[in-house]
């Protein structure tokens, strides 16, 4: 009997791990320079390398010297620049059908360059870039932002953007 429980056991335990989610990739880090690291679920933290591969959940965190760029399968491209936590909340991109993507992301602190790609041009409507002080919303866009506990700076190098308080809804 305790033979046929273990073994049902890890028949289910089996199934249960060939059914458990896998998070996709939805991105790829293109450029790494000085230290950065990736943290990724409950798993130590890993130094960001070239080629290495981005997930929903992801937290990059660049450090005095570090500077991580990021193509995400949309074609948009992130650079995170030195002193910053960035964190991908939410990414969802099909490019057969675009209009229905949604990209929340996450700048703690410090500064990222952002330019757009499919899924933001798409679905402008559920783009978010949160800091701790605004949500940033885009209308097809190269922006740079600056963030800390007090203060959020933009600049829009290309195309708009929409800011407002940020909140729960965001």
């Amino acid at each position: 009997l305790a033979q046929g429980l273990a073994l049902l056991w890890l028949i289910g335990w089996s199934f249960w791990v060939q059914a458990a989610p896998v998070a996709a990739t939805v991105g790829e880090i293109t450029l790494v320079i000085g230290q950065s690291d990736v943290e990724r679920d409950a798993q130590p933290s890993v130094q960001a390398k070239k080629g290495g591969p981005i997930l929903e959940g992801d937290v990059i965190k660049t450090s005095a010297s570090g500077h991580v760029h990021i193509r995400f399968v949309d074609g948009a491209l992130v650079s995170v620049r030195p002193n910053s936590v960035f964190t991908i909340l939410e990414f969802k991109y099909n490019p057969a059908e675009p209009a229905a993507s949604v990209v929340r992301l996450s700048l703690g602190k410090g500064e990222v360059r952002s330019i757009s790609g499919a899924a933001a041009q798409a679905a402008k409507d559920r783009f978010r870039l949160n800091t701790p002080l605004v949500a940033i919303g885009v209308k097809g866009t190269d922006f740079v932002t600056q963030t800390g506990l007090e203060a959020t700076r933009v600049t829009v190098n290309q195309g708009a953007i929409v800011m407002a308080p940020f909140d729960q809804s965001c």
